[in-house]
């Protein structure tokens, strides 16, 4: 009797201690669900090609963790097998499943590389780790004289063997695109990395050429000294810096009803003949950031049609901590959360694009694959694709037709540079 008595007064405190465990358990999920989009988003770039290019394994692995979650009787055990499932995932995107670098015995050390925005983020960090941990000679293509220098001797402080030197290049101007050139023509430069970006301001008037800054900047310009280099160095490898969000020019108008396509602002292929007559000579709009990368990607593909000694490799990123965003730099920031990749894993694409020779690159391409075929692209996971691949990429849209695009908008980088530097 006196048990049932003790039983019914801890009754009420035992409710208490329950629905306190059950609203800590349903915050945890939230907060766990809340990660688990966001990890999505931020990681779609290397989810894709791990996807592609293990799907069994992939697919095993996600319903092996949800079926575990799920059948576990205690909710805390769940949430400790969701956290696992995602730092194993981490670990795989960020380290396991990562193609290894060359080793340094097997790059030559006479090799000059030339990068432009290279004084922050993933320009500075690939310089930094070709000098530091390869001995090769940098050059650091930057606006600022100030900032170049600064990044140059923080570079210089832990070299042994290589070394870097700074170039003044401003390409938001022709001018000064030209003169960087002439510069450099005074050395070999063996790799062009075009990395320079930016997230444009929408709305930005047009410049001085009346053309849109963001796509002045990060395509005609890198256009013009791309083509510039290759009249000293035929054999030039280059590297453009492009963005998976190239993929945003044609998802929309696969897979959205028609009736909502409205809200793109943007033209299937972004870089399509409408864009390249009109939209180069209008103010930046919503999509200029995935016209410029798309550009990369057509200028990328069209150099070793153009130059056939040339090797060319647009690389993809994924999300990387720089401070192209303002909330990038937070102490708390998605890199910090693991939900991006840090500078110093997120340039290994660049490193593979600079590094591996032109067999290495066309490795697992076929046997009839040669670079006169076009220029390749280089995912997260450091291994190379042939362009427009996806399935999106199909009819009007289609890999000929956007290979057709892309000599259009060389043709018209041509002539759009010519006109307005031929003084």
């Amino acid at each position: 009797m006196f048990s049932v008595l003790v039983d019914l007064i801890n009754a009420p405190k035992d409710a208490v201690k329950g629905q306190k465990g059950s609203l800590l358990g349903s915050l945890i999920d939230a907060v766990l669900l809340v990660y688990s989009l966001a990890f999505c988003f931020f990681r779609v770039g290397e989810l894709v090609p791990i996807m592609n290019t293990y799907p069994l394994e992939f697919k095993t692995g996600l319903i092996g963790a949800v079926s575990l979650r799920l059948m576990l009787p205690n909710r805390s055990m769940g949430q400790l097998v969701h956290v696992a499932a995602l730092i194993a995932l981490v670990y795989a995107m960020d380290a396991y499943l990562i193609k290894p670098l060359p080793a340094v015995s097997e790059i030559s050390t006479t090799q000059t590389i030339f990068i432009t925005g290279a004084n922050s983020g993933v320009g500075f960090e690939t310089a930094r780790q070709l000098v530091v941990n390869y001995g090769l000679n940098v050059i650091l293509g930057c606006r600022s004289p100030a900032k170049c220098n600064a990044a140059v001797n923080a570079i210089n402080a832990n070299a042994n063997e290589g070394s870097a030197s700074s170039l003044l290049i401003d390409l938001s101007n022709f001018d000064s695109v030209k003169q960087a050139a002439a510069q450099l023509s005074e050395r070999k430069v063996d790799v062009l990395y075009n990395n320079a970006g930016f997230a444009p301001d929408l709305g930005s008037p047009v410049n001085e050429y009346l053309l849109d800054p963001s796509f002045t900047a990060m395509h005609l310009s890198h256009y013009l000294l791309t083509a510039l280099l290759l009249q000293g160095n035929p054999s030039l490898r280059v590297v453009n810096t492009s963005s998976g969000t190239h993929h945003l020019c044609a998802i929309p108008f696969a897979y959205l009803p028609e009736r909502l396509l409205h809200l793109i602002e943007w033209n299937p292929g972004c870089v399509d003949e409408q864009f390249l007559q009109l939209g180069i000579r209008t103010p930046t709009d919503s999509g200029a950031y995935f016209q410029a990368k798309i550009a990369n990607v057509m200028h990328a593909i069209s150099i070793p049609h153009n130059h056939p000694q040339a090797t060319s490799v647009a690389i993809d990123l994924g999300w990387v901590g720089t401070s192209i965003q303002p909330w990038m730099k937070l102490s708390i920031s998605p890199t910090s959360m693991k939900l991006m990749r840090n500078t110093q894993t997120g340039v290994l694409p660049a490193m593979h694009a600079i590094l591996s020779s032109n067999e290495e690159l066309l490795d697992g391409h076929g046997k009839n694959r040669k670079w006169n075929d076009g220029g390749i692209i280089m995912n997260t996971m450091g291994k190379t694709e042939e362009p427009y691949n996806m399935s999106w990429w199909t009819g009007n849209l289609s890999r000929e037709k956007m290979f057709e695009l892309g000599h259009k908008l060389w043709v018209t980088s041509e002539r759009t540079i010519t006109s307005l530097t031929s003084n």
